[in-house]
């Protein structure tokens, strides 16, 4: 696949470069590295309570293992320009506000999605899909910044514990033990301490973006860059959930329908899953447990600590915008080489429809296309195309799956030799 993309390139005249994200040393090297780490971390838990040393090693251990299988699975980018660039972010926030930099490190993700988080073992993730919406370097400092003070104030760290301490408390045993005796009503009395609980974790989530925030904006200060960027960054997360474009039926009769293949209207029907029903969480409101809750209401928080003038000028040196002219072909490639065919043809061809000559979403497509034939050959479409879901898809995401589901497999070979040129 990476020869593929820089073959590409040259034959598409075009300046982008794919970025390998399959060393296998890289790789190794992080698993090794990450493992002694873990391994230290475990033998300085402390906690009184037997039972709460128990679980709190639990959850330490699943929490672990799920970041050792990502590194297994090539999750993360491994590219000397990037992860020092990145670095040096990094690096430039922590040295000038006398933070100990040897106790963080920075890595950068594949994953598609736009978000950045903290491991609460000094590691910050940043996923390349956040380069997506930031604008500018001044935007990703701040949200390095962000994700400095949650692992500053320990969040992870503490939101552990405190969980461990709740589920063994004995207000929390008494109420399942009590729930556990009822004759009638069982699973209501269940399902509203769960929504108590949700709703609790939810507001301790809030605060601590909250005091992220807070003093994100003292550590983004030091570095004199920018202040509104905090301010645009919120503002674009706040709207990250939401799809900017879609695929009509008007869109695939004008992509797909060539040399004598027709779109049908059938092949947009949506099969009805028997737990449909079901699809909505009753009662629980679903919108406000984002993993960046209240943006709107944390942009007036930090206006209020910002005492320099705004400015219009940005920090865009000339890596940074290499970085952000590719990230869009980029994260094309990174979600093929997570196997997320479905996704990376649906992206494709949202930009296909307005730039049908580019020769590099004409090959992701072919390329995306000939893996999705496969897997309905061999019956395993569901591993790399998304599932119908009425609660978290949109319509236009939901009409793709059935056109993927729907069309027959002659029609697919169409479709394929279509965009094999």
């Amino acid at each position: 696949m990476f020869l593929l993309f820089n073959t590409l390139v040259s034959f598409g005249q075009q300046n982008f470069v794919a970025i390998d994200t399959l060393s296998s040393e890289c790789s190794n090297a992080l698993g090794q590295e990450y493992q002694k780490k873990f391994e230290a971390i475990n033998k300085s838990i402390a906690l009184k309570k037997a039972a709460e040393k128990k679980l709190i090693k639990e959850l330490y251990s699943e929490m672990q293992q799920e970041f050792l299988e990502k590194i297994k699975q090539k999750e993360f980018i491994c590219n000397n320009d990037l992860g020092n660039y990145l670095k040096g972010l990094m690096d430039e926030v922590l040295i000038k506000n006398n933070i100990n930099a040897q106790d963080y490190k920075i890595l950068l993700s594949k994953d598609s999605e736009i978000n950045a988080y903290n491991t609460g073992d000094g590691t910050i993730v940043i996923n390349y899909g956040l380069f997506l919406t930031v604008e500018n370097e001044d935007e990703l400092v701040f949200i390095i910044s962000h994700e400095i003070g949650h692992q500053f104030l320990n969040h992870v760290k503490n939101g552990i514990e405190a969980y461990v301490k709740l589920s063994r408390s004995e207000s929390i045993i008494a109420k399942t033990k009590e729930i556990q005796r009822q004759k009638y009503g069982k699973a209501t009395k269940a399902t509203n301490l769960i929504k108590n609980l949700i709703y609790e974790n939810y507001e301790k989530r809030r605060r601590k973006e909250i005091e992220a925030d807070s003093i994100g904006i003292v550590f983004y200060g030091k570095t004199m860059r920018n202040p509104k960027a905090a301010v645009n960054i919120l503002a674009k997360l706040d709207l990250s959930d939401i799809e900017r474009d879609s695929l009509t039926v008007a869109d695939y009769k004008f992509i797909f329908e060539k040399n004598g293949f027709t779109v049908k209207q059938k092949y947009f029907n949506e099969e009805k899953s028997l737990f449909s029903k079901y699809d909505k969480l009753k009662g629980i409101d679903v919108d406000s447990l984002k993993s960046h809750p209240d943006c709107a209401a944390r942009i007036q928080l930090i206006e209020k600590k910002l005492e320099a003038k705004f400015s219009e000028t940005y920090s865009n040196p000339k890596v940074f915008s290499e970085i952000k002219r590719n990230s869009i072909y980029q994260n094309l490639y990174n979600l093929y080489s997570s196997q997320q065919y479905g996704i990376s043809l649906y992206e494709s061809l949202k930009l296909y429809k307005k730039q049908t000559d580019d020769p590099i979403l004409q090959k992701i497509i072919h390329l995306n296309l000939l893996k999705i034939y496969e897997s309905r050959i061999n019956y395993t479409i569901n591993r790399y195309v998304p599932a119908h879901d009425n609660l978290y898809n949109t319509a236009s995401l939901n009409r793709f799956v059935s056109y993927l589901n729907n069309i027959k497999i002659s029609d697919f070979e169409t479709i394929i030799n279509n965009f094999k040129s």
